[in-house]
């Protein structure tokens, strides 16, 4: 619930761009009660969900906006466009219906010239676009939904899964604006199950809901008590005084500035690497990391590409001086080579609510299946984002096949 309270809110942010409906009046009181001249050449072009509009303004000075009405679904929207170009654009149209609008020229006094009315019929809205290139398939605990947002409008794309009872519930709901998209819904045994997926715009436009069936694959999340610290050669062994220890980074708290793992100062250089025991060996499927949080999401000595190798054992002693070279990765499985990806892709210091939605959620990594079991996890971080050698992380986890 308290995600998709949070989902809910950072979608209202992105909600705040939608064109404005108000037909309050605006600018002096009249003053000139001649109506302008009437716009000229009006050609529209539909698009996917609107319209583009070009037209000819007429050659004089008591001209101030250009205002396109229409309506749709019972709400009539409003549309303004500035004398200083000849071009507006409509959206917001949930169906491929004809539409009519009503454009006319505003002068300083919001008086209106004779308004020039035209019916058209928008293509396909975009969330269709994103609805008809979604695909789905098994993966360990869940599916897998991939999918395509070519006029990269902001949606809102609903997860549900059919609960033990048979009831379908909503399991996330993520609003993104990218161009493509990859989710997993977890959490699932390997019972087969319906799914289902809805699109929301930011216009409250709602697409058909598609429905699908699919059995997971079996994944687990790997005990946490069974966790240990292990430092190897090369590694931080630092016992902070302020309860900083790697151990934090398995305590199960994501957001809480006081339950991070901070590594030393002392660190010049990286690579960085450290060494988490997982207690026994499994199959492992995937892991998810958590940001150090607040300002420091995407920033600081947040981890920004790393890669993670994993063995069943130590065949060295842990004071073996090549774990401090590249030596050790002969006998190790490089498991996962990662990326933290920032959605918006802005500069650093600048996040986008859709930004700080991912690093609330945490970034998901899967390990290459083609390895054998593994027990311990080697990290190997070879940037940070405020490209330092130091490192903070609050929090992991880990899932894979625990059965003996």
């Amino acid at each position: 619930m308290k995600r998709y309270l949070l989902n809910t809110v950072v979608f209202l942010m992105f909600s705040s761009i939608i064109i404005s409906c108000s037909e309050d009046p605006i600018g002096q009181t009249p003053t000139n009660k001649t109506p302008p001249s009437p716009l000229k050449n009006v050609i529209i072009t539909p698009t996917n969900g609107g319209a583009h509009i070009t037209y000819t303004l007429p050659n004089e000075e008591d001209i101030s906006y250009v205002k396109c009405s229409f309506e749709y679904d019972g709400k009539k929207r409003v549309v303004r466009s500035s004398v200083y170009q000849n071009w507006l654009t409509i959206d917001g149209i949930g169906a491929v219906v004809p539409t009519e609008l009503t454009l006319v020229l505003v002068n300083n006094s919001e008086v209106e010239s004779a308004p020039y009315i035209e019916i058209f019929t928008p293509l396909d809205p975009p969330m269709d676009a994103i609805l008809n290139s979604f695909t789905v398939e098994p993966t360990f605990g869940g599916v897998k939904v991939r999918w395509e947002n070519p006029s990269r409008e902001v949606a809102g794309i609903s997860f549900l899964a059919e609960n033990d009872n048979g009831v379908l519930e909503l399991q996330d709901l993520l609003y993104t604006s990218m161009p493509t998209g990859e989710k997993s819904i977890r959490g699932f045994n390997t019972n087969k199950r319906r799914f289902a997926l809805s699109i929301v715009d930011k216009f409250e436009n709602l697409s058909d809901t598609v429905y699908f069936e699919e059995t997971p694959l079996y994944e687990a999340k790997l005990d946490k008590k069974l966790f240990g610290t292990v430092y190897l050669v090369g590694e931080d062994t630092k016992i902070r005084g302020d309860n900083r220890e790697l151990f934090r980074i398995w305590d199960d708290i994501s957001d809480d500035d006081n339950a991070i793992w901070h590594s030393s100062d002392d660190f010049v250089f990286l690579p960085q690497r450290f060494t988490v025991d997982l207690g026994q060996a499994s199959q492992l499927t995937r892991f998810m990391l958590w940001q150090r949080a607040g300002d420091y999401i995407y920033a600081q000595h947040n981890p920004r590409t790393f890669d993670v190798w994993g063995t069943d054992e130590l065949k060295w002693d842990r004071t073996d001086p090549r774990y401090g070279t590249n030596e050790w990765k002969a006998d190790w499985h490089l498991l996962a080579q990662c990326e933290i990806i920032k959605p918006s892709g802005g500069a650093l210091g600048t996040n986008t609510p859709e930004d700080i939605a991912a690093s609330i959620a945490g970034f998901e990594f899967e390990f290459d299946q083609n390895v054998p079991k593994t027990r311990y996890l080697r990290f190997e971080v070879h940037e940070t984002w405020g490209k330092t050698a130091s490192l903070h992380i609050a929090e992991i986890s880990v899932y894979g096949d625990d059965r003996k």
